[in-house]
């Protein structure tokens, strides 16, 4: 089924893929039913160059009005599949023996950093023959795949499926990653909104509440409401509790890490990054990014803990697991562990996701995508994973098991709310308030390079001001 449109990372030079057990202990024994496969040392890159589509051997010359949208049975032996190795990918790929179940297929995945990842995709949707059917594919990655053709387009398939409705995903979801310039390239599989988490155990208890409006005259709720309050809030609850709370736990890990958690304050003060349209407006809020940098740089300085300077989304969930975080500013889907990590080390500490300070947090996702340079079998294999990992039944199992929801029939699912009703109650409220990270062309490069700059500004390395001119320059540089 289609819904109407809206407008709208070949071999690399890492080494031999190392075979994992699920638990991500070493296997000495032979590959099992379903492998997975751990890849490491490949070198990082920024943009998506080489992207040039397939090579001339007829491997890339599948139409999808060839597939079948449901066959009974697939002429592969193997499915092999590319992603990022983080919690939402893993679980799809622990669920998977399912799918081999029905088809008689094994399906391999193999999990890069990101940025490997990156450099992967990139590499093999250049190849003659890509060595894998199904890559996950990030926001920043669309505009590129789709302008170089790399991956197949599936609105025919989507427009003859029964399971895949486009109309069914958020709205802003299918937005951000599915579709490029009137064709959808990629399946949403799992967004990455960074929504603030605070510990409403503390939010909402009296005590705590009383005693900070004694001690600062203000109240306690109101902290949440504008990115300056906010930032005044989380410094004033690491004094109040001699630092065995702090105020916030945020990435300040430089490049995409820090802008992406910093572009839910810079727009909280109205600012824009990218337009709709991919335009880099940016220079046009350079006052709202001196003053969210500013805030920015005092909340990971006098509200967070030592050393979070340099912290990505790891450190911030551990600590915040622990108890010692009052709030952090996180990738939705980390919050899940987060809860997990609080009802083991606390005696009632439960993460509640609202809206960034000032009310636009950025939205951005994860999707499964075909590259085009697949021969017609392992294109079908392919498009049926993907149609079954996007099933109703797979998609409300992927939740439970510790995934994220994408779609309106599983957020209306009284199963799935119940089962992290913090998180999930008002996800479609914090997702339709938000704004979207940028699929167009150059986007990660710009994203990366303002990281950067952010990064040297809270390290002391530049003022502010300077950053953030460098920074605009880098954006419309990449934006070009």
């Amino acid at each position: 089924m289609t819904r109407s449109e809206s407008g709208d990372r070949a071999s690399s030079t890492h080494s031999e893929p190392a075979r994992r057990t699920l638990t991500g202990t070493a296997s000495t024994a032979g590959p099992s039913r379903r492998r997975f496969l751990t890849a490491a040392g490949a070198a990082s890159v920024i943009g998506l160059a080489g992207c040039v589509g397939g090579g001339d051997d007829g491997s890339g010359s599948v139409s999808p009005d060839d597939l079948d949208v449901a066959p009974g049975e697939l002429e592969v032996d193997e499915i092999n599949v590319l992603a990022e190795g983080v919690a939402d990918n893993l679980v799809l790929a622990e669920m998977s023996d399912q799918f081999e179940d029905e088809y008689g297929v094994t399906v391999n995945w193999t999990d890069f950093g990101y940025e490997q990842t990156q450099e992967e995709a990139s590499n093999q949707v250049a190849a003659d023959e890509s060595a894998y059917d199904v890559m996950t594919i990030d926001t920043y990655w669309v505009g590129d795949f789709a302008l170089g053709e790399n991956l197949l387009p599936l609105d025919s398939l989507i427009g003859r499926s029964d399971v895949v409705d486009s109309d069914n995903y958020l709205e802003e979801v299918w937005d951000t990653v599915a579709h490029f310039e009137g064709t959808t390239w990629t399946i949403p599989f799992w967004q990455w909104t960074l929504g603030a988490g605070y510990r409403e155990d503390l939010l909402q208890d009296d005590e705590f509440a009383a005693q900070y409006e004694s001690e600062f005259g203000e109240d306690l709720q109101s902290g949440t409401e504008s990115v300056s309050a906010y930032a005044d809030m989380t410094v004033n609850i690491t004094e109040m509790t001699g630092g065995d709370v702090h105020g916030a736990a945020l990435m300040g890990q430089s490049g995409t890490k820090a802008n992406d958690q910093w572009l839910g304050l810079f727009q909280g003060k109205g600012g824009t990054f990218i337009d709709e349209e991919g335009n880099p407006v940016y220079g046009d809020y350079r006052q709202e990014a001196i003053e969210a940098t500013e805030d920015w740089i005092r909340i990971i300085h006098e509200g967070g803990p030592d050393g979070s300077g340099s912290w990505g989304f790891p450190e911030v969930s551990e600590h915040v697991g622990r108890g010692d975080g009052f709030s952090a500013i996180n990738y939705n889907i980390f919050y899940v562990n987060m809860n997990n990590a609080l009802a083991e080390n606390t005696e009632s500490g439960q993460i509640k996701q609202y809206d960034t300070p000032g009310g636009s947090p950025a939205v951005g996702s994860w999707s499964l995508g075909i590259p085009a340079n697949l021969s017609e079998e392992r294109a079908q294999a392919a498009w049926t994973y993907i149609q079954w990992a996007n099933s109703f039944e797979m998609r409300k199992q992927r939740i439970l098991n510790g995934g994220s929801p994408v779609c309106y029939d599983t957020l209306d699912d009284d199963e799935v709310v119940e089962s992290n009703p913090l998180l999930w109650e008002n996800l479609e409220e914090l997702i339709t308030g938000g704004k979207s990270i940028s699929k167009y062309p150059g986007a990660l490069q710009a994203n990366t390079r303002n990281g950067e700059e952010l990064s040297a500004a809270l390290a002391g390395g530049k003022s502010v001001e300077d950053a953030i001119d460098a920074g605009i320059e880098a954006v419309e540089n990449a934006m070009e």
